[in-house]
């Protein structure tokens, strides 16, 4: 149930003066002076990590220790104070001067050094505080701490204050402190933006690790490299990266799991492709033998993560994943799972020997994987079954014997292996046995059932996928229907096996596992064709409570083949009981209706003159063209009509008197058919299509012309504006385009025709109704249309930085009205396109600058620009938004009227905007509301006590909308006392359209039940239901013409 929240809507201008009060903004654009920016750089810059100050009291006078190269080479230490790094050698003795307060870090590669400094040196303890009193401090600091937007220098400030802090502290002191310095660590490399923070963050990390003893500090360190590498993985030099894996190869040895976990952690993210597949891969199947489970499950993860990161997984590996299959632990159990998967996956080709003894009997790893990830269909683990039945879809190169097995309850030859008749007689004659001379080694004791006698397939793999459907868990049964379709597509033959399956599930007792299976089973409809017996049970979940199975069974229907006339038949009785029941349904039915026709015009041809009651000798009476059942049949036949045109003759004179009138109010749904009467203009509309991308680029060459003229622009616009109107009516693909240009122009001649008033006085009356429609085109250009590129998004916020700057004006000389909010909102606005002019000009440099590191050809990058958006040197702001951002950005005290003065000439003699390219990508968020319909309304009155509660079924359908938007949808209710309640409707109330692919990406279905309430009115009235977009507070976007339901709230009654 949406909540209902009332409120009072002001005029446009109310909303304006209703606005905070006026704050300065100061623009940063390429027409500052060089006095602004050298105050700008004198300014002191806020220190985001400033909690770290609280260190201060816990260093000593001075520190130093000694760094020496150890293990695999070098190790790079950055020197902060020049913002470089210094390569180390394994045999060059550096010293590390850990001075007082927040000084750099010295480090010097001449050999060793004496310190100088004040304090003791050579010291490692901390003094004067307590361990305790310290890790307080450090809790406090993690709670409070905030990593974002933190200056480089400053990151690199507080990573060395932290790096000297650690040494000063006792290896045998408590490790807590140890760690909590290590995670602020870990918090500044996660944040860092550049390669030269990141490597001396990781050397800091690197040179602690090294020298560490304690298990506990040494795991937590291999986790904070774990997850440096996870958030700012792209940022580590190779050479680190081989650093970084060779340390956590070392400690591998380590006597703590904690530590090799995590250390096998850092080998997947950390090493190379060719590290991992000469040397990590080896030493991580070391470990699947481990005696703990948890290094065992991490090993098989480690070596997952190297395949995903593209090291190619040695087949050996499998006979070893196998075996891990059979853990007493379900982490174990599930990564081996998963390695198996991969590996058939990654070598399907490769032969493998069968478990029997003695025979040898060859098998493909693909055949044997996917008999394995069956036989865990009947794990204990719910888990494990159910990631074993979403594994089973993605083996789609399985031979089709193990494929066809798992839908075989059966085993194959009661579990032994069945063998020639030269082999059977063979073996009797070699037998040797004493028998009654009847039969050779007939009174043979029967031998032992030995193990090369079973069935390559293994039990596991007969009826896997029955087991999974049949288990008791709906998220096994889901995984599995999904499964089995994802199989069924790339495997016609074994669609037409598990089709008899699939229907089954259309009587599950959870309505998930029925959509899943409703929808698995249109994706593969193109590969079947259903039976008598398969219909009766889809059939019969037509009449479920739930409307989303009635409307999923009538999409599966569409797209489904039918063998026979009575199949037909049977498929359009019901449906025609179940709209009786349903009315609710008709629009998902005259869809089914369409697709059906479509799909089986032959059949129909047969049955047309039954379903239209036709009698070959007596004429029948004309039928109501509204009623909903005569409807779907006319739909039907006219969609047969349309592949197989003689079913025309069989049809009544009535009935093309009936077509006329659908073809024009319906034209989505009815085709069109050679009959006389009817409009034929669908050869135009076809040859308009194909010419449309011409006609609107010569609208748009005119409208530049246009543009040129003085005398009658306006009128000569108003023109263009309509012949755009005209044009995405005629064209749907264009409809986004068209309309956005429409729109776009639309707003340029309103503000050409206020430009005028700029120098006269106007009433004011219409000069508030004609702001509000400027500014509400602007914002149904910024957020009712998705596609659009870097120049349309310009143009936009250009357009509306007009609008503002002539609003403002226009709000001064009209005098009436405080001018504090048209100020503050044209500041805002202008504030607002100078920030998006320069990101875009600083991803331009980025681009550019990664480029010309990276070495790519010039011409090849040309190319790629040209197709994808334009760019920022394509499109760049006119001279009238550069100049109305230099002057606003030096009026040092911007109030109204010192703006008015220094905007006026500018809004006065302002050129017209040109319009943007023609983008064929650009859709526009429109919606249609199915219920309240609009042709019954008017019939059914919605009565209720007066001050009570009715509640109003709101369905509607929404195309275009972006998943950012479903937040500011709104339903308006509008009383005929002007009264307006707007209803959010909850999140889980907007599910995406289902087509025969799938899901559709922004076209969703709005369904919700809103609540109407009111006091006495003397009769019946209309309530008007609308759908909007909110974009800000008392401004919201119709996307939709309003549903109107007659309402009659009557008095409460006295006594009985």
């Amino acid at each position: 149930m949406a909540l209902a929240i009332k409120k009072t809507h002001g005029s446009f201008v109310e909303t304006i003066d209703g606005a905070p009060p006026l704050k300065k903004l100061r623009l940063q654009t390429l027409a500052a002076s060089a006095i602004n920016r050298s105050k700008s750089k004198s300014k002191t810059i806020e220190k985001k990590l400033q909690v770290l100050s609280q260190l201060e009291p816990y260093f000593t006078g001075g520190a130093t220790d000694t760094i020496a190269g150890a293990g695999a080479g070098s190790c790079a230490i950055g020197d902060v104070g020049a913002g470089t790094s210094t390569a180390v050698d394994a045999n060059t003795t550096v010293t590390v001067v850990a001075a007082s307060g927040s000084g750099p870090l010295v480090v010097s590669g001449q050999g060793p050094q004496t310190t100088t400094g004040s304090g003791s040196s050579s010291t490692t303890t901390t003094t004067g505080r307590s361990t305790k009193e310290l890790l307080e401090v450090l809790v406090k600091i993690t709670d409070e701490i905030t990593y974002e937007n933190v200056d480089l220098a400053e990151l690199k400030e507080a990573s060395t204050k932290i790096f000297q802090l650690y040494q000063l502290q006792d290896p045998d002191s408590d490790t807590s402190v140890r760690v909590k310095l290590l995670e602020l660590l870990c918090g500044l490399g996660c944040e860092c933006t550049t390669e030269q923070a990141m490597t001396l963050i990781i050397d800091y990390f690197m040179y602690l690790l090294r020298k560490e003893t304690a298990q506990k500090v040494l795991a937590k360190g291999m986790m904070c490299l774990y997850r440096i590498g996870q958030r700012r993985g792209h940022l580590v030099p190779m050479s680190y990266n081989t650093q970084v894996a060779h340390l956590a190869k070392e400690q591998l040895r380590s006597g703590s799991t904690h530590t090799q976990k995590n250390a096998m952690l850092v080998i997947g993210n950390f090493s190379t492709r060719l590290e991992g597949e000469r040397h990590y891969v080896w030493k991580l199947a070391f470990y699947i033998d481990s005696q703990d489970s948890g290094v065992r499950a991490q090993a098989l993860h480690a070596l997952l993560t190297l395949g995903e990161r593209g090291s190619k997984l040695p087949a050996v590996l499998y006979k070893r994943a196998v075996e891990a299959m059979k853990d007493d632990y379900e982490c174990v159990r599930m990564e081996a799972l998963r390695l198996v998967y991969v590996l058939g996956n990654c070598h399907p080709d490769q032969v493998i020997g069968s478990e029997g003894r003695g025979e040898q009997e060859d098998i493909r790893m693909i055949d044997a994987a996917f008999s394995k990830v069956c036989e865990s269909l009947c794990d204990l683990s719910l888990q494990i079954r159910v990631l074993a039945a979403e594994l089973l879809g993605g083996m789609t190169q399985v031979s089709r014997e193990f494929l066809n097995q798992t839908l075989d309850k059966k085993l194959m030859s009661n579990l032994r292996r069945k063998r020639t008749a030269h082999e059977r007689g063979a073996r009797l004659v070699t037998s040797g046995e004493w028998s009654s001379g009847k039969r050779w080694a007939d009174d043979a004791p029967q031998e032992r059932l030995d193990a090369r006698s079973i069935s390559i397939i293994a039990s596991g793999a007969c009826g896997a996928l029955i087991h999974g459907l049949e288990d008791e868990f709906l998220e096994v049964r889901t995984a599995a229907v999904a499964s089995m379709c994802k199989l069924a597509l790339s495997r016609p033959d074994f669609a037409v096996t598990s089709l008899d399956f699939l229907v089954d599930m259309f009587n599950d007792e959870i309505e998930d596992v029925r959509l899943k299976a409703i929808y698995s089973l249109t994706a593969i409809a193109r590969h079947i064709v259903l039976r008598e017996d398969q219909l009766e049970i889809m059939l019969s979940s037509l009449e479920d409570y739930s409307v989303d199975v009635r409307e999923g069974l009538h999409l599966m229907l569409g797209a489904c083949r039918v063998s026979t006339q009575t199949c037909l038949l049977m498929v359009v009785q019901k449906l025609l009981d179940v709209l009786a029941k349903y009315p609710q349904d008709r629009h998902s039915t005259y869809a089914c209706m369409r697709k059906i026709g479509q799909k089986h015009s032959h059949l129909v041809m047969a049955v047309a003159q039954h379903l239209l009651y036709v009698h070959p000798f007596f004429e029948t009476p004309e039928r109501d063209v509204e009623d909903p059942a005569y409807l779907c049949v006319l739909i039907l036949v006219f969609n047969a009509a349309e592949h197989l045109v003689p079913i025309i003759s069989l049809l009544p004179t009535a009935t093309h008197r009936h077509y006329a009138y659908l073809r024009d109010s319906m034209p989505h749904l009815v085709p069109q058919l050679p009959i006389e009467g009817a409009s034929s203009s669908n050869g135009m509309v076809v040859q308009a299509a194909g010419k449309s991308a011409n006609y609107l680029q010569m609208i748009l060459n005119h409208i530049e012309e246009i543009f040129t003229m003085t005398d009658e622009r306006v009128a000569l616009l108003q023109t263009a504006q309509s012949n755009l109107q005209r044009l995405g009516a005629i064209d749907s693909d264009m409809y986004g385009t068209s309309n956005f240009l429409e729109t776009f122009l639309a707003a340029q001649i309103q503000i050409e025709q206020m430009q005028r008033c700029t120098s006269t006085q106007r009433s004011r009356v219409p000069l508030k109704e004609s702001l509000a429609a400027l500014i509400r085109n602007c914002l149904k250009l910024q957020h009712t249309f998705s596609g659009l590129n870097y120049g349309d998004i310009l143009q936009v916020k250009q357009l509306r930085l007009r609008a503002c700057a002539l609003h403002l004006v226009l709000v001064v000389r009209d005098r009436s009205q405080s001018a504090l909010g048209p100020c503050q909102m044209l500041l805002q606005t202008a504030g607002d396109i100078s920030a998006f002019i320069k990101a875009n000009s600083k991803e331009d440099e980025e681009q550019q600058q990664m480029q010309l590191q990276s070495g790519a050809d010039v011409s090849i990058s040309k190319e790629k620009s040209s197709l994808s958006h334009t760019t920022s040197t394509d499109a760049q702001p006119d001279s009238f938004t550069r100049q109305l951002l230099g002057k606003l950005d030096a009026i040092t005290d911007p109030k109204p009227g010192r703006v008015f003065r220094e905007i006026l000439p500018l809004v006065q003699n302002a050129p017209p905007l040109a319009l943007p390219p023609a983008n064929d990508k650009i859709r526009r968020c429109v919606a249609n509301i199915l219920e309240p319909c609009p042709l019954q309304s008017q019939d059914n009155v919605i009565k209720v006590t007066a001050g009570l509660i009715a509640a109003v079924p709101f369905v509607a359908e929404i195309d275009n909308l972006l998943e950012s938007q479903k937040a500011d949808m709104r339903i308006k209710i509008k009383y005929p006392d002007q009264h307006m309640h707007t209803v959010v409707p909850k999140m889980s109330d907007f599910k995406p359209i289902m087509t025969e692919q799938g899901e559709h990406e922004t076209n969703v279905r709005l369904r919700t039940t809103i609540l109407v309430s009111h006091s006495v009115w003397t009769e019946a009235s209309l309530v008007e239901i609308q759908l909007c977009l909110a974009v800000r507070p008392g401004s919201e976007l119709e996307l939709c013409k309003p549903a109107k339901v007659l309402f009659a709230p009557k008095p409460v009654r006295r006594g009985i």
